[in-house]
């Protein structure tokens, strides 16, 4: 089992991919949902995934839920491990947000049913 943590942006996605130890197997940063799907499509093993609520978060959730185990959308203002780093980036983000779910640790958000969002 991987764990996986995205961390999304208009313009990339940095991804973090950590193995059944905890370890970093796999870092990527892409410039589309579709190379995103691609790297996590190739993965070797299956994988639970977890990324920040924001917006359009629902939609990622809709993309990802098919592909993944579980799928967590992590709440913005509960990741405290991550607003309160001094080394904050796009790549910490992705991997810390894979430590959490590694740990069961991720703060979540309730994700509505498309018929709701919509």
């Amino acid at each position: 089992m991987f764990y996986v943590g995205l961390d999304i942006h208009a313009k990339h996605i940095s991804i973090c991919a950590l193995n059944e130890n905890g370890r970093v197997a796999q870092r990527s940063r892409v410039r589309s949902i579709e190379e995103m799907m691609q790297i996590l499509k190739g993965l070797p093993d299956r994988f639970e995934v977890c990324y920040e609520a924001s917006c359009g978060y629902g939609h990622f959730h809709d993309l990802l839920r098919p592909l993944a185990a579980r799928v967590l959308v992590a709440h913005p203002g509960q990741l405290r491990l991550i607003f309160r780093s001094k080394n904050k980036n796009d790549r910490n983000d992705a991997e810390r947000l894979a430590k959490l779910l590694y740990l069961g640790e991720t703060p979540t958000v309730h994700v509505p049913s498309l018929q709701v969002r919509t």
